[in-house]
């Protein structure tokens, strides 16, 4: 049993006098669009999401707006959940129990870019326009989803993980990349709490239950000219042989390295002309100094060189990223709705790993394989310092929906052969993927939101949830 929270006449009158009544929805395709993300990727979040609907959805563009709504819904003890660009996957930002769902993408100032390379803005700042203004001043981005041309960084830092160079940098969670982030407190006088460096990573990653983002600091990395490579071969292992050694290669600068198995080229249809009928695809975001070398490397292999463009500046389409991550999942869909995906991290043994499951699920899992620096060991040599053991083989399989018991014994025999998986077919903090500091996000959670309002029921674990009759 739970209770799904409404809002009062009096409360919404107070959000309108704040805000002006247009920044006020009540229903419609509006209140509907901004009550969802992408969560219909899963089936399984489908079926748990899909009649989930906010109350209001408010629209905030500055610290005063947000520090009233917190306050009159602290009052109150509505439910909030805070919005970002709505391009998470995992039901982030839908409202489990109604109540006001607070859209930030107005909030979106970018307040500085330093000269040593730290990017300082609001929480609705769009990641593609802090890489168009950084570039301009010779930085880039470390890291970025697929989404990265309309995902927000408040965004990205509450629902995010790492994506496109990650190769190098490692996700947001490791070493120096975050440098500050300053919360609101969901109570009847909110308060700003800053926290710093390894002090905000308890804040990352938690869907907003850890209070409301109103400042990110985030370093960047030294802009780089690339070029954006696609391979193709017929024959799997030669390609990933050749894939694994570029990954691996410290000489080669690069931003990305994926890796996709036949047919899941063919659902790029922008792409599709480059590639030749049963090729096993992979994309190569690298230095342009490098992109000769690659190319030449590729052909000794017997690889294919299908296609190549530079990265521009400023950032303008076409950008193979865009076929990257959780955007291959969307692809595949839009082919075939069949289709779902996980979340997953092979060991040393990859090649092992992906024979042993082609042979139990023949015909279910198509693999498309993303390589990501380790996490823990870039931190422990410093930012940016990878070397060629540091570097893993994840990715985002495909899977081909059978039913929720099928889903859930292809995910349990990855586990069982050594194959780490966050689950992204849960909107549940805990049951997406393991936190070792959780109980580090739980205390946060006690400190900024005394009443258990913000974003309730999607961590778990933690006691306070006013609105279920007995939390996990």
């Amino acid at each position: 049993m739970s209770t799904i929270s409404t809002v009062s006449a009096s409360l919404v009158d107070e959000l309108r006098s704040l805000l002006g009544a247009p920044n006020v929805i009540e229903g419609g395709d509006s209140l509907e669009s901004l009550s969802k993300d992408y969560y219909w990727y899963s089936p399984v979040l489908k079926r748990l999401l899909d009649d989930k609907l906010a109350a209001v959805a408010v629209r905030v563009a500055n610290l005063e707006q947000l520090r009233g709504v917190l306050s009159a819904c602290a009052r109150e003890k509505v439910p909030v959940v805070p919005r970002g660009a709505g391009t998470g996957n995992y039901g982030q930002c839908v409202p489990i129990y109604g109540g006001v769902v607070i859209d930030l993408a107005p909030f979106s100032r970018i307040l500085e870019i330093t000269s040593d390379g730290v990017v300082r803005a609001e929480p609705g700042a769009r990641l593609g326009t802090i890489e168009t203004e950084a570039r301009k001043k010779g930085w880039e981005l470390r890291c970025m989803p697929s989404t990265w041309v309309k995902s927000s960084l408040g965004g990205f830092f509450c629902g995010g993980s790492g994506g496109v160079g990650s190769i190098t940098w490692g996700g947001i969670n490791a070493a120096d990349n975050v440098k500050s982030v300053t919360l609101m407190s969901c109570e009847e006088s909110p308060r700003l709490v800053r926290f710093e460096e390894k002090d905000a990573l308890p804040a990352l990653h938690t869907y907003g239950t850890t209070g409301i983002m109103v400042e990110i600091e985030m370093r960047l990395a030294p802009r780089i000219d690339y070029e954006q490579l696609v391979f193709s071969s017929e024959n799997w292992d030669a390609l990933l042989d050749w894939t694994d050694l570029a990954a691996r290669n410290t000489s080669w600068q690069k931003r990305l390295v994926t890796q996709f198995e036949t047919p899941i080229p063919t659902y790029f249809k922008p792409l599709a002309r480059h590639f030749r009928p049963g090729e096993h695809v992979s994309f190569l975001v690298i230095e342009k100094v490098s992109a000769d070398e690659a190319v030449a490397s590729a052909a000794a292999a017997g690889v294919r060189c299908a296609y190549r463009v530079a990265y521009s500046d400023p950032p303008k389409p076409p950008f193979i990223s865009d076929y990257t991550y959780n955007h291959t999942t969307l692809w595949a869909m839009k082919s075939d709705p069949s289709f779902t995906y996980i979340q997953s991290g092979f060991g040393d043994n990859f090649r092992e790993q992906f024979k042993d499951l082609h042979a139990k699920f023949p015909g279910e899992i198509l693999f498309h394989l993303e390589w990501m620096a380790d996490h823990a060991v870039i931190g422990h040599r410093g930012s940016g310092t990878v070397v060629g053991e540091d570097v893993g083989v994840g990715g985002i399989p495909l899977v081909r929906f059978v039913s929720e018991e099928r889903l859930q014994e292809i995910i349990e025999y990855c586990a069982r052969i050594g194959v780490y998986i966050a689950n992204p077919h849960t909107y549940a903090l805990e049951g997406g993927s393991h936190h070792a500091n959780i109980e580090d996000k739980r205390a946060l959670k006690a400190k900024m939101d005394p009443y258990g309002l913000l974003n309730p029921g999607k961590m778990q674990t933690y006691q306070i949830n006013p609105f279920a009759e007995a939390t996990v």
